[in-house]
Order: C-alpha cells, then sequence, then structure tokens
C-alpha cells in the first residue's frame, strides 16, 4: 500500500506468456484504491469553490453553500491495467535495455495514478510538487511488489475511509506527509521521526541523519569509527514541499540510491562529535 495524499492505493505487478505471441511475455500494472468509497465530511465553501473554478458548475452553487457543511462520497476508480511486452531473449541478453524499459513503463503508470487521483481535489494536495513526489513513490512501491517485498491487500468496497475537509483547508499537508513515513519508513525508524523529529537510516557502512527541519542539511557518519563525514544539502525544485515529504525523498534516496544521493549534494564539513545510536 502507499498514498498518494489521502488515497490508498494497492499495487498490483503481473508477470505471464502472452496469449496472441509464443515468443513474448506481458506485464501488467494496475493499482486498485484500498478504499472503494472515500466518505468527505464538512464539505463547504472551498469545494464549491474548486467545482466552480474547474467550470463543473455556476456560482450559485458557491453561494448555497458557503454556511453550510455537507457530505459527500466520492467513488474511487481502479487505475490500469497497464501492459507491455517483452521478449525472453531480449531480458536475458540486453539485462540495461530490459531495466530501461521497466523503468519508463512503471515510471509512467506512477504518472497515471497520481493524474487519476489528482481528479479528487479533495484528496490530493493541489501542488505539482508533491504530485511529482507521490508518482515517484507509487515508481517505488510498484518495484517493491515486482520483488516479492510488498503484497497488495483487497480493495474494501464497502467499508468508506472517512475524512474531515476541514482539516484540509486548515493545511493538513503537512499531516498527510507526516503519515506517508509511517507508511514508507520501518517501525523503529518512525518512532524516532515521532519522538525526535528525525530517520536515520544505514546503509553501505553509513549513517544518514535525515531531520525533519525544513530544508535541513542530512548529516553522514561513519557507521564504523563513528566519526563525521560531511553534511549534505539536497534541495528540491519546490521551496514549500511539506518538511515530512522532504524527509520521504531524502529516505528514500538515502536507502536505495545512496550513490545518487551524494551526486545531488552539495557537501559542507562533517558533523562534531562522534556518532550516537537514538535510543527511542
Amino acid at each position: 500500500m502507499i498514498r498518494t495524499g489521502y488515497l490508498r492505493w494497492e499495487i498490483e505487478a503481473g508477470d505471464a506468456r502472452s496469449a496472441d505471441d509464443a515468443f513474448a511475455r506481458v506485464v501488467t500494472f494496475k493499482a486498485r484504491p484500498t478504499n472503494r468509497l472515500v466518505r468527505v465530511e464538512n464539505v463547504a465553501r472551498e469545494d464549491a469553490a474548486e467545482r466552480f473554478a474547474r467550470g463543473e458548475t455556476s456560482y450559485e452553487s458557491v453561494l448555497r453553500v458557503a454556511d453550510r457543511a455537507e457530505t459527500i462520497d466520492l467513488t474511487v476508480p481502479d487505475v490500469g491495467p497497464h501492459e507491455f511486452r517483452y521478449t525472453q531473449t531480449d531480458r536475458d541478453r540486453l539485462p540495461r535495455f530490459w531495466m530501461t524499459k521497466l523503468q519508463r513503463e512503471a515510471s509512467a503508470f506512477a504518472h497515471e495514478v497520481v493524474r487519476v487521483a489528482a481528479s479528487f481535489p479533495q484528496l490530493v494536495i493541489s501542488h505539482p510538487a508533491l504530485r511529482a513526489g507521490y508518482a515517484r513513490l507509487v515508481e517505488w512501491e510498484i518495484f517493491r511488489v515486482i520483488e516479492g517485498r510488498g503484497a497488495p491487500r483487497p480493495t474494501l468496497e464497502t467499508e468508506p475511509l472517512q475524512i474531515d475537509a476541514s482539516n484540509y483547508a486548515k493545511g493538513v499537508p503537512e499531516l498527510v506527509a507526516a503519515e506517508l513515513v509511517r507508511d514508507v519508513v520501518s517501525a523503529r525508524e518512525f518512532d524516532e521521526f515521532r519522538l525526535k523529529d528525525r530517520v536515520t537510516v544505514t546503509t553501505g557502512g553509513k549513517h544518514y541523519r535525515i531531520s525533519r527541519r525544513p530544508h535541513a542539511l542530512i548529516e553522514v557518519w561513519d557507521a564504523q569509527s563513528r566519526r563525521g563525514i560531511a553534511r549534505l544539502c539536497v534541495v528540491f525544485s519546490d521551496p514549500g514541499m511539506p518538511p515530512s515529504d522532504e524527509v520521504v525523498m531524502k529516505y528514500l534516496l538515502a536507502k536505495h540510491q545512496p550513490d545518487l544521493l551524494w551526486k545531488l549534494g552539495n557537501k559542507f564539513a562533517a558533523p562534531e562529535g562522534k556518532y550516537e545510536e537514538s535510543h527511542i
């Protein structure tokens, strides 16, 4: 399961022999909502204004709901199936070509999932940078499923996910982002995030300490000597990204693509002292 804003998605990935071509195989991607029905409570002027701006209703509807609340039920569709073919010989003899094709198709499908999610403005924050980040997270979840590290659960067809729209209007983007941290990191790592506003990732003989402070430097320590190596400054294209979304992006880079993290980051002086374990 992975989130795009308030929506939760179950990602499926299949690989089967093609029914039309004896020499081909077909990879299939599909995304199902964890909850088919989403009940948004206390929907007032904000929702009506968004529908008016999209040309879906008249201004009269904005005036009608100005002083009252309402509840709406949204039905979230499946996304996909997204299919592409390949031959077993290409996969065996040209692994780089195969991986490039797989990543390209996974990225295209991830953006399609976010496009569908964004059609529900009550559920997905209207921010291009965040939506691009969500697409990267969906792509990451696709590869988790392919590698057998994630398993989709059945869609809850009748049990609604309930959301209070008045919270959304008060700037809950950071709260939504914090819940996304819970979905991505381990339980121990989330405890550190919850209590100390940071996450520590250990990979490649290094500790990467990622703070939730906006645009904070990533502290890098040597796991053996416990001495500081450097502090990395990684700046995303959107300065308004919620801090917890920054934590997720930096976490995924440190955990799965540390070489890219070093390439993207500007390097500063190492943190002083010795590395201390987080005591939760």
